[in-house]
């Protein structure tokens, strides 16, 4: 014999949910899922981004040491602008075991670049190199030269960017700035001239 369940008021009874309840429910959730999904999204876009933003600033940062370095070993500077500069670097350098030879370094403001071009007898009878990049995403954040350079004298006094006389020039001061996707850094370098 069966035994029915008592359905009076106070009685044990048995519960569940209704549709609504179910249904109210399953929107919750949903947003919740939705609100955490968002932010995982917008979190991986934000990593990406400033891993890129990273390795951009790394290759600048390398570009303008070598640049630095270079600097430091040179004899002389034989042309001086706010974006190019080139040296004169003499034999028995860490850079110039066998022969002299004269570099520049310039803004190629089509690709938003800093290259750098040797010639490998210092103006001698064989052609300069090509132009090599050293820096990509050299770019102020107005869209601007992301290169911009300012020499100095024996006794410290600015030559300002455009020097009447490159061999006054005893210390250049190197300015890059770099931009992506919105976010800019500026480094700066500073090397005397070797002997100045």
């Amino acid at each position: 014999m069966r035994r029915r369940r008592d359905r009076t008021p106070g009685s044990h009874r048995e519960q569940g949910f209704t549709l609504l309840e179910l249904l109210i429910g399953l929107a919750l959730v949903a947003l919740v899922i939705g609100v955490v999904g968002a932010l995982l999204v917008t979190g991986a876009r934000a990593a990406r981004n400033t891993n890129s933003f990273l390795q951009t600033q790394a290759q600048v940062r390398a570009g303008l040491d070598n640049m630095v370095e270079e600097v430091r070993w040179a004899q002389d500077v034989t042309a001086a602008a706010a974006q190019s500069v080139t040296l004169f670097v003499p034999q028995s350098t860490p850079f110039s075991a066998n022969s002299p030879y004269t570099v520049t370094f310039a803004y190629n403001a089509t690709d938003d670049t800093i290259t750098r071009q040797e010639d490998p007898d210092a103006g001698g009878p064989q052609p300069p190199g090509s132009p090599t990049p050293i820096a990509y995403l050299v770019v102020d954040p107005g869209g601007g030269a992301g290169l911009s350079m300012e020499y100095f004298d024996n006794t410290g006094a600015s030559l300002t960017s455009t020097p009447a006389d490159p061999n006054l020039v005893a210390r250049v001061r190197i300015f890059i700035t770099t931009t992506k996707d919105g976010f800019s850094r500026t480094f700066a370098g500073d090397a005397a001239l070797r002997g100045r």
